[in-house]
């Protein structure tokens, strides 16, 4: 097992405590509970970075409840991401991570929350892309544990009107609406390509703006794929005040 780097070290009675909080969890995959860079302590870097729990990426239910009595523990934020309910995760799969936050005592935060301030031992959990039926299709689950998750939107220009209204509704059950592109390009093989305006002007300006007219006020974008670097980063600085990777493209 790696040596874990928390980034702000707990005291040594937490230390111990935690120590002996993953140790019942033994025989499980420690791999969440182990990637520093998918915790935060609210919104405390401009990256924040998250992992999937799609099913393609095997994420199993001990290891996301190994990871949510960490950040329970540590005081911090875990932030975990997945797209299609039914299609690239099972609807079961977001209803059992629904119920482990609360038998574990950590409550949702969207990523509006999480720009307000701080909030300790919380699981930041969002969903991409443009799903709405899917995604409207667990409101009772998130009725039922008391849950708000944030929703990063691609492709807003194509939604149909009935489409924009359930998002609308969504957004006054008091889940947090943010961006994920104009049409989902890959920001780190577009920009080498055509540059970083293009991209801003081609991925960025014309759903955000579309949103922005209809009403909504993204202020979190998050890269399709996860793929960035720091020149597109600093790109977005005039649009979002911050930005959501993976934990495999997060800054250093």
């Amino acid at each position: 097992m790696k040596q874990v780097s928390w980034p702000r070290r707990p005291g040594p009675g937490a230390r111990l405590v935690l120590a002996a909080a993953l140790a019942a969890w033994a025989g499980c995959d420690a791999a969440l509970s182990e990637y520093d860079s998918i915790y935060s302590r609210g919104a405390d870097k401009y990256v924040l970075c998250g992992h999937s729990i799609d099913d393609k990426n095997f994420v199993s239910l001990d290891e996301i409840e190994r990871a949510m009595v960490r950040a329970r523990i540590d005081g911090t934020t875990l932030h975990l991401y997945a797209h299609k309910p039914t299609r690239t995760v099972e609807r079961s799969t977001i209803e059992s991570v629904l119920a482990a936050a609360e038998r574990q005592g950590v409550p949702l935060v969207t990523y509006a929350e999480l720009e307000r301030g701080e909030r300790p031992g919380t699981l930041a959990l969002s969903f991409d892309d443009h799903d709405l039926v899917g995604w409207t299709s667990l409101q009772p689950a998130f009725e039922r544990t008391r849950s708000q998750v944030t929703f990063f939107v691609s492709a807003y220009l194509d939604l149909s009107a009935e489409e924009r209204g359930q998002l609308r509704t969504l957004a006054t059950l008091g889940h947090d609406i943010q961006f994920h592109s104009t049409w989902h390009q890959n920001a780190e093989s577009y920009t080498a390509e055509h540059g970083v305006t293009a991209y801003v002007d081609n991925e960025i300006l014309p759903a955000l703006t579309a949103m922005r007219t209809d009403g909504f006020a993204p202020t979190v974008f998050a890269y399709p794929f996860g793929a960035r670097t720091s020149t597109v980063d600093d790109a977005m600085i005039p649009h979002f005040q911050h930005l959501r990777a993976i934990y495999a493209t997060c800054p250093q």
